[in-house]
């Protein structure tokens, strides 16, 4: 069964704005990222709700590189 984008959009938003108080967004739509569908549509809804979240906190980009509790290559271990 195949879900409408708008549909898709406002529940991808629901979970976003519902998400526990210590997980951020970035967290959130990362972790979405990789358990969703890896459908296009998804992903870009994913993106440009990103995209929105990222023009209200200037300063702060979002890493997509990064999987979530992973640190970014390059820093130290802590070894």
């Amino acid at each position: 069964m195949k879900t409408p984008a708008t549909e898709r959009e406002q529940a991808l938003r629901w979970l976003i704005a519902n998400r526990r108080p210590e997980i951020s967004i970035e967290q959130a739509v990362r972790v979405m990222c990789m358990a969703l569908p890896r459908d296009l549509t998804t992903l870009q809804i994913l993106r440009r709700i990103a995209e929105e979240e990222e023009a209200k906190q200037p300063g702060q980009t979002f890493n997509w590189r990064t999987l979530p509790g992973l640190l970014p290559r390059g820093w130290p271990s802590g070894r």
